[in-house]
């Protein structure tokens, strides 16, 4: 990888990768009886009762069909909602879920979703069909927004994951009671002379670790991912200069490439954080923090800024540019999207 840039789509990808390698082992391990539903986020909206994808796992006894094995594993998808009052899939979401490999019921009720008996030896591969429907029938860009940052146990009591960098901010620096401990003892404000990539990397995972109340990792080209509002930011310290690179793709396939144009450019002039670059099929948005002296508080408030910017622009840019591809995404939740 160059040092003055990094894959997005290759983070993406070996983000979903893991993901999908942690599922597998989760559900390899589900004992026989065992419930387990996974939420999927409504980005960008206050659902009471998402869509999920409910895991149940069985011994021999309870698999209709031999093949499966001692021990199987089904999933179903569930539009969302109650037992009473259930949510149903849209017909675009059925054929995008039998598209994949999903079976789907002749007819539909509140019992009887789109589902997929195997056995527990498979279940890496059922483990990548929920990895794809969560990006593709979903369209969650990333597992990070299903906590694959945060470690539960390291969260912090009376924190809750997946807090964003802005409220962070907010909060980061309490009123004590007595005096008040000098300003150049607190380590956010205490600099750090970087001498070499590496130690970078390190100052920047200590940084968003506090912010996002968790461990954050970086993965093997050194890139860290993380939440910023409904989309995803990858930051990374440069490998030959002294800067912090962030870069987010914000719209990954533009139907106007004229709208676009058009966009972009009022963005650019507005913005005070982000550039942002059309290269005629998609939109990123690309931000530096130099780090020769690094210094977190200066580092979270950057990056407070950039999600807040880009959580500020991101539905209507994506809505003007994208299209139907969008709206077929965001219907359930963005009422009147299809309206535009």
């Amino acid at each position: 990888m160059p040092d003055f840039e990094f894959d997005v789509d290759a983070s993406i990808a070996a983000g979903w990768e893991r993901f999908a390698v942690r599922l597998a082992g989760f559900l390899r391990d589900l004992v026989p009886g065992a419930i387990v539903d996974l939420t999927v986020p409504v980005l960008g909206s206050h659902v009471g009762q998402p869509p999920f994808i409910r895991f149940t796992a069985s011994d021999a006894a309870d698999t209709p069909r031999p093949a499966a094995g001692p021990r199987s594993v089904e999933a179903e998808v569930s539009g969302g909602g109650t037992e009473d009052d259930p949510i149903p899939l849209r017909t675009v979401q059925l054929d995008q879920l039998a598209g994949l490999g999903w079976e789907i019921p002749n007819e539909l009720s509140s019992t009887a979703g789109p589902r997929l008996r195997l056995p527990s030896y498979e279940a890496g591969h059922l483990a990548h069909l929920v990895a794809g429907t969560m990006e593709r029938v979903f369209g969650i860009p990333h597992p990070v927004f299903l906590h694959d940052v945060v470690d539960p146990d390291a969260v912090p009591q009376g924190s809750h994951p997946g807090a964003g960098p802005h409220d962070h901010h907010e909060t980061a620096l309490p009123a004590t009671a007595g005096p008040a401990a000098p300003v150049a003892d607190d380590v956010d404000f205490r600099p750090i002379t970087i001498t070499d990539p590496d130690q970078a990397t390190r100052a920047v995972g200590a940084a968003l670790s506090d912010v996002y109340n968790g461990r954050v990792e970086a993965d093997e080209h050194d890139v860290f991912t993380v939440p910023a509002g409904c989309v995803v930011l990858f930051v990374r310290a440069h490998r030959s200069m002294p800067l912090i690179v962030f870069r987010s793709p914000l719209v990954s396939t533009v139907e106007d490439a004229a709208a676009a144009e058009t966009e972009v450019a009022i963005l650019n002039r507005d913005s005070q954080w982000c550039r942002y670059v059309f290269d005629g099929k998609t939109i990123v948005a690309e931000s530096e923090f130099v780090d020769r002296v690094f210094v977190p508080v200066n580092f979270k408030i950057q990056l407070a800024e950039i999600v807040a910017e880009l959580d500020d622009v991101y539905s209507d840019l994506a809505r003007r540019v994208a299209g139907k591809q969008w709206r077929d995404l965001h219907s359930a939740d963005d009422s009147g999207a299809g309206e535009q």
